[in-house]
């Protein structure tokens, strides 16, 4: 296991978040908070793919791991063929708990798309990951810290010792804010698909949808 740090979620430290990033740029693994829950990442400009996270939380390679990204502008880069209502859905609720699957553009490698060429995108509201993500300079690929189909960890406490076993460095912030995963959003239809529904709820995505 890396080393462990505390740090303050609304006003992290600077020297923490460089070390932080150094790691991601160097191909490593890195246990953090975010504003739903505790998130295991590596930087998807530092690595070929996400293999060392699906073997970590031994899920199923068939379904692509989400990639936290800065702002809405990420689905341009990042997206294809991205409809309005992503578009909506993204200046409503980004930055925030909302996760938007959309036709990965070819900015995104094969290895890091889903098995029907999709990318899940989401832009965090935590003061944290947005600076380690500037500090990075890249998007971050994460998943939540825990092995597939067990609880996702809202605080440091709840992280099992086999997933920080696996880190290179964990970042302690204690309570995450929301303490529940977001809410993931299918954007390859005429139409949303919620796939699942958490924090932000069905109705409240489509009536933005549909306004």
């Amino acid at each position: 296991m890396g080393k462990v740090y505390k740090i303050d979620q609304e006003n992290p430290s600077a020297e923490i978040v460089n070390l932080a990033a150094s790691v991601l740029r160097d191909g490593g693994i890195v246990i953090f908070p975010t504003e739903t829950v505790y998130g295991i990442s590596a930087s998807a400009g530092a690595v070929l793919g996400p293999q060392e996270l699906f073997e970590i939380k031994r899920r199923d390679k068939n379904k692509a791991i989400p990639w936290l990204v800065e702002n809405i502008k990420a689905l341009d880069v990042y997206g294809v063929d991205v409809p309005d209502y992503a578009y909506k859905l993204a200046e409503k609720y980004w930055p925030g708990p909302l996760t938007l699957i959309v036709q990965a553009s070819e900015k995104v490698g094969e290895d890091f798309r889903a098995a029907d060429g999709t990318i899940a995108l989401r832009a965090p509201s935590s003061p944290l990951v947005q600076e380690l993500l500037r500090a990075t300079g890249s998007p971050l690929i994460t998943s939540s810290a825990n092995t597939h189909t067990l609880p996702a960890p809202s605080s440091f406490d709840e992280i099992e010792p086999r997933i920080l076993a696996a880190s290179s460095l964990a970042l302690d912030g204690g309570s995450t804010a929301i303490g529940s995963s977001s809410t993931v959003v299918s954007c390859i239809g005429p139409k949303p698909l919620v796939w699942r529904d958490s924090t932000i709820s069905v109705q409240e995505i489509r009536e933005v949808s549909f306004d």
